[in-house]
């Protein structure tokens, strides 16, 4: 993707995210981390974390359909599990090290302090992927209330929500 200023439309972004989620479930390969539980690298996404939250916030506001809304609160949250690459491959290496083979291994190596090091980083990422998930749950709270949704949407008959008609609108990124 070049870096001039594009015109996307949420749906362009939200369907590249959907592919994602469904190639991340089909494909074997793609390993989420067990230390982090699904935590996978950023790279994978197809544009930047901050512009596929932004158009599935800007989906979900044309979307009261309880079903439909649940799926994109789920994807929405599911972003905090995308790490900088760098802490993917680290926490990966230190996934791989506590196998009884790795373990062996890094007795001969006698890395400790870096294991030291490496676990600090893990509880660090850890932490912060808690406080962005509550993070989430707010921002997702905030956008039903802007809809006149309870927070709990569970909660909620399908009987008593009107549909919301409107075109979703075109979002400008400056990439």
């Amino acid at each position: 993707m070049s870096t001039e200023n594009k015109s996307l439309h949420p749906r362009n972004i939200v369907s590249a995210y959907a592919d994602l989620l469904a190639s991340i479930n089909e494909n074997k390969e793609l390993e989420p981390l067990r230390l982090i539980p699904f935590a996978l690298p950023k790279s994978l996404l197809p544009f930047p974390l901050k512009t596929i939250r932004h158009a599935l916030a800007i989906y979900l506001l044309h979307q009261n359909y309880i079903e439909q809304r649940k799926i994109i609160e789920d994807a929405y949250t599911y972003l905090d599990n995308f790490i900088p690459d760098e802490e993917y491959n680290l926490f990966r290496s230190l996934q791989a090290s506590m196998s009884i083979e790795g373990r062996l291994k890094e007795r001969v190596n006698n890395g400790a302090i870096q294991m030291l090091d490496i676990m600090n980083r893990l509880r660090i990422r850890t932490q912060s992927i808690r406080i962005r998930k509550e993070e989430s749950i707010e921002e997702l709270n905030s956008l039903r209330r802007i809809m006149d949704l309870p927070d709990n949407i569970s909660e909620l008959d399908s009987d008593e929500i009107s549909p919301v008609y409107g075109e979703v609108q075109e979002l400008r990124l400056n990439l």
